[in-house]
This record gives structure tokens, C-alpha cells and sequence, in this order.
């Protein structure tokens, strides 16, 4: 079962935890389940004061979690929408010029993508483009 499975369950109360297998009963990940229903704005409140007796705490079982929301959630089912980060076009070749400039990592050369400007950075790529030590960097990935 997925974790989405779990959640559709929990609301539909077709099955209770003693009538799961072990299998299924280890895909109940506390996290995603805690995730997916903040999701809803009308759960906030119960996510917020189950969370803070699971993770680090860990004073609730997966069996008392799954037990406490059977009961707590109303039987109408609604799915919210997966919030999922935007996607970012990276630029890879431009972002290794600029980590041979600044003389910084790739991941932080993508940060001064964002921050400087085109100009800025087509003259710093310009004074790159025909240096041999392109080919060192190139090299060193291997």
C-alpha cells in the first residue's frame, strides 16, 4: 500500500489496523501521512498535535497514529493537491564558468545565476570561453 492508499483508508474506514500485513503496516510512514493531510486546511490542527508526538519524540507507534486519525477523521474524502517545488532550468555549462570564477561549487554558481545580471555574466563567460582551463574542470568530473 501507498502511502496515498493509507490516507484514502483512514477516511473511508474500509480497514483497520489488525486487518493489515506486516507489509503493509511498515508502508505506513507517519511523515507522508502527517504531510499529506496538512495539506487539507481543516486537518492543521489534529497533523500539528499528532506531529508533535511522532518524529524525534516518537512517543506514538505507527499502530496509535494510524488508530488516532481512524478516529479523528471524518468519513468524506477529499484530495488535496501534492504541493511540489517549481522546477528550475539549469544551465549547467554557464553555471561551471561562473564556479571557475568566483571559485565556488556548481550548486552555489546557480545562486549567482540568479543574482547577477545577463550582461555580467555573458562578459564573464566571454573571458572563459577560449582559457585551457575549462579542460581541467571537464577532466576532474570523471
Amino acid at each position: 500500500m501507498n502511502p496515498f492508499e493509507h490516507v484514502k483508508n483512514l477516511h473511508t474506514k474500509k480497514r483497520r489496523w489488525e486487518d493489515f500485513n506486516d507489509e503493509e503496516k511498515k508502508s505506513f510512514n507517519v511523515f507522508i501521512i502527517n504531510k499529506t493531510l496538512s495539506f487539507n486546511p481543516n486537518y492543521l490542527n489534529i497533523v500539528n498535535m499528532v506531529q508533535n508526538y511522532t518524529g524525534l519524540n516518537q512517543v506514538l507507534s505507527q499502530k496509535e497514529v494510524f488508530n488516532l486519525y481512524y478516529s479523528l477523521l471524518p468519513t468524506k474524502f477529499r484530495f488535496y493537491k501534492w504541493i511540489k517545488g517549481a522546477k528550475i532550468k539549469k544551465d549547467k555549462e554557464k553555471a561551471e564558468y561562473l564556479a571557475m570564477h568566483f571559485k565556488v561549487s556548481i550548486r552555489e554558481a546557480y545562486d549567482y545565476l540568479n543574482i547577477l545580471d545577463k550582461k555580467t555574466i555573458k562578459s564573464i563567460i566571454k573571458n572563459y570561453k577560449n582559457d585551457t582551463s575549462r579542460k581541467t574542470v571537464q577532466s576532474t568530473k570523471k
